[in-house]
């Protein structure tokens, strides 16, 4: 049968002749999806029907609803090999410059000093069902909270953990060998790293181009290194495929479409290639949650159904692919362009942040500087992102010595804009500096309302600003008071903020100081857009009455515009809308009343805020810091409602725990599931016991420890005043004993009784004979979920919510 189909594929019949025999094939071969499941490794042995414009093919990938292009092998009179030998050369030069810039952000140099790489956290990810992310796309702003880390892998290990995680996936998906082996070819080399903005993400790439080119602990058979930056794109922009993949460098391409198209397909069953994409957040997507249904190889494009079809694996099947991105932006893509290994860089552990502290500030200052980020919990917090560490730690010296008080990143960009204005690297008038800041501002955000994030002269020349001027931005100051080297833009012909984050303070400057009252009320809409997550928050902390009063003396305060209307505006923006699912949104609204630290903002969350408050799981230890700031700003009581891990770091939920006791946020239900007991987290537990209405215990196998924490949980319970309820699900149940000498504290038992040992089963049984009032006691097996999952949700259902 295959002899038939390479023969029809020879005679060039019709298409649909061709799918026909196929689709018969496969159903003799016990696999009637044969057609609907054919991929991209297909490629090289595919049918092509009767020839196009410009000899173009369709093939069929995943659906007939989907057409992916592929064309004829290119004509022979091309010397392939002289031009792969120049795209090498010119990949070469890329990359090695790449390599030669700091592995600390843009703009941050110590001199003297040799900064090394410290290490950044890295867990997998693990995705929801595809029908669980159609049943809630119309919240598509809290996708995030449906992904949950797992684990954690070491940089050497991104692409065999994606080999691994196509594999499962191949194995409950499909059924016979092939289809199995397709799989994993297509998705088993993608692998995608999300992670809060500044916490390392293109740093991570970075590392992996050293891995590959130097250590060669990462592919080290690769030929062809791509490295893309999306933030260079106009995203309206079309371009070849082989434009986008050497974007920013085609000055030194000049060759023939001929000669392009031959070289396309040359990469394009290359298995020594590797596309590092950086910044899919930096890059306007228009329909991101949208499938895309045509590409054509030869053809032009917009950059974003270039990415969408290579994370497709529909181009360049064969190539590793590895994007970075910030989680909202990545979660509001279809989950068809979610494929491979998601990985989240988590930043810093402590030993880390301490390693990178000292080589910011040096041996003899590290102890000044952690104490006092020690006394300031909230910067110690921030200081998990590695950007936010150096930029804190950069400007601590100087603050310190000023009495100047260092509470939020706002707070950070505004300090290093004082020393910035006064260094004797700028050669004007305080006016003239402050005016001039006021046009670079204005272009943070025409950059970001037009998604450009490189800047051309044409560009600075549109907001006033001279050339002069961008060289006095571009050059590099020394700070005098920690002799750290900064500067504000990067590059020079085609010039960009020194970091994503830096270029959002900016446009925030614009926004909340300069923009009339009448247009900023018309971007209300625009805020809630994942691009201006960052952008939003510095407006908040500009709305800080110090903050405001330190921008006034950097820029002219006669050109400020409407800021009380406006921050009355921003007030608006605290509330939610929907009082049953609101985690997300007291997270973020969290964010804003910590950046701010103002009475009246801190009153507005007070106000929208319903007695009880429902949250999942805190993910980073910015997002503990952010709500315990916010609910410790509470002057009446209020309940809450947490559920602790499904797999992520308890060190958030355990700082959370710690700072909430004793404050106006009382926790009447608490569900811990899978975290990893400790001490400390114990000892941040039992407190709350005293107050808690339920308390969940779910775990799995080997991941929660809680052993040895079962005599104390047992003996807080019983010294309560009234009753608990618990639920105790998974091999949590082995370790149940202890609670049989509390039963008369417990008003409801649920138990996972397939995990109750006969032992315990018989002690159970004569623990509830002995009870006091024994009609006061509800015993109740939890039903199994691989049995019968109705029952059990609906019983789960029942426990948490009534």
């Amino acid at each position: 049968m295959e002899r038939l189909v390479n023969a029809f594929r020879r005679w060039n019949v019709m298409e649909w002749m061709v799918n026909v025999y196929r689709w018969v094939w496969g159903w003799f071969r016990g696999n009637n999806n044969a057609l609907t499941d054919q991929t991209t490794d297909e490629i090289d042995e595919v049918v092509v029907a009767t020839p196009r414009t410009n000899d173009q093919q369709p093939v069929i990938i995943n659906n007939p609803n989907e057409v992916y292009f592929y064309n004829q092998p290119p004509p022979t009179n091309v010397d392939v090999q002289t031009l792969v030998e120049e795209l090498i050369l010119i990949l070469r030069r890329i990359i090695e410059e790449l390599r030669g810039e700091t592995l600390l952000p843009a703009g941050v140099l110590v001199p003297g000093r040799i900064t090394k790489p410290v290490p950044l956290l890295i867990t997998k990810v693990r995705q929801i069902l595809d029908d669980e992310w159609k049943l809630h796309r119309n919240q598509r702003e809290d996708l995030q909270c449906m992904y949950t880390p797992e684990g954690s892998i070491l940089i050497e290990e991104l692409f065999d953990v994606a080999k691994q995680v196509a594999q499962q996936e191949a194995d409950n998906k499909y059924n016979t060998p092939e289809a199995k082996a397709r799989h994993v070819v297509r998705y088993g080399n993608i692998v995608c790293a999300v992670g809060l903005p500044g916490v390392g993400k293109s740093t991570l790439l970075k590392m992996l181009i050293n891995c590959i080119v130097v250590d060669k602990s990462v592919k080290p058979d690769t030929q062809f290194l791509f490295h893309v930056s999306l933030k260079k794109f106009n995203p309206d922009e079309t371009v070849t495929l082989l434009e986008f993949l050497l974007y920013g460098n085609l000055s030194e391409w000049n060759h023939s479409d001929e000669e392009n198209k031959a070289l396309v397909h040359f990469l394009y069953n290359n298995p020594n290639v590797v596309i590092l994409i950086d910044g899919l957040d930096e890059l306007y997507t228009k329909q991101a949650d949208e499938r895309l249904h045509e590409c054509q190889l030869d053809s032009k494009q917009i950059p974003e159904v270039f990415v969408k079809n290579l994370l497709m694996g529909n181009l360049l099947p064969y190539a590793v692919k590895f994007i970075t991105s910030r989680p909202g932006q990545f979660y509001k893509l279809h989950p068809d362009y979610r494929q491979g290994l998601v990985s989240e860089v988590q930043g810093m552990d402590k030993p880390a942040k301490k390693d990178l502290t000292k080589q910011m500030c040096g041996e003899a200052n590290l102890e000044t500087v952690e104490k006092y980020l020690a006394d300031r919990p909230n910067l110690d917090a921030l200081c998990s992102i590695p950007v936010n560490c150096i930029q804190i730690v950069a400007c601590l010296h100087s603050s310190v010595s000023s009495g100047r008080e260092i509470n939020s990143m706002t707070d950070v960009f505004i300090h290093t804009l004082t020393n910035y204005k006064a260094s004797d690297h700028v050669k004007m008038s305080e006016q003239a500096i402050g005016q001039e800041l006021v046009k670079l501002a204005h272009l943070a955000y025409k950059g970001l309302d037009e998604r450009k994030l490189v800047f051309q002269q044409a560009d600075f020349e549109e907001v006033g600003i001279n050339k002069q001027t961008v060289d006095m931005f571009l050059h590099t100051y020394v700070e005098k008071s920690h002799h750290l080297k900064m500067r504000i833009l990067e590059g020079k012909k085609r010039s960009y903020f020194t970091h994503l984050t830096s270029h959002e303070f900016y446009a925030a400057v614009h926004l909340i100081l300069f923009m009339p009252q009448e247009e900023f009320h018309r971007c209300m809409d625009t805020f809630k857009d994942p691009h201006w997550v960052m952008v939003t928050r510095f407006m908040f902390g500009i709305c800080n009455s110090t903050s405001y009063e330190d921008l006034k003396v950097i820029f002219p305060a006669s050109m400020i515009k409407d800021y009380k209307e406006k921050k009355n505006i921003l007030k608006s923006l605290i509330s939610y809308e929907d009082k049953d699912y609101i985690s997300k949104d007291v997270i973020r609204l969290s964010g804003w009343v910590h950046e701010a630290n103002d009475a009246e903002i801190s009153q507005r969350f007070q106000e929208c805020m319903p007695q009880l408050i429902k949250m999942t799981a805190l993910r980073y230890p910015t997002e503990a810091s952010d709500v315990l700031f916010a609910f410790n700003t509470f002057t009446t009581p209020h309940d809450l409602n947490l559920t602790m891990g499904d797999g992520l770091d308890g060190a958030p939920a355990e700082t959370l725990l710690r700072g909430l006791h004793g404050s106006q946020v009382k926790i009447k239900r608490l569900n811990i599931k899978h975290v990893w007991m400790t001490d400390s987290t114990t000892q941040a537990l039992l407190p709350h016991l005293d107050v808690m209405d339920k308390l969940g215990l779910v775990s799995g196998p080997n991941d929660m420890n809680l052993n040895p924490y079962m005599e104390d949980i047992s003996r807080k319970i019983m010294d309560r005043q009234n009753k608990i309820q618990i639920w105790m699900e998974g091999p949590a149940v082995k370790h149940v004993r202890p609670l049989f000498q509390c039963l008369d504290k417990i008003s409801k038992l649920c138990l996972d009784m397939k995990r109750l040992t006969s032992d315990d089963n018989r002690l159970l049984e004569e623990a509830i004979q002995r009870l006091h009032s024994p009609q006061d006691f509800v015993f109740e097996e939890i039903a199994d979920p691989c049995k019968d999952c109705n029952k059990f949700l609906v019983q789960y259902k029942e426990f948490w919510q009534q």
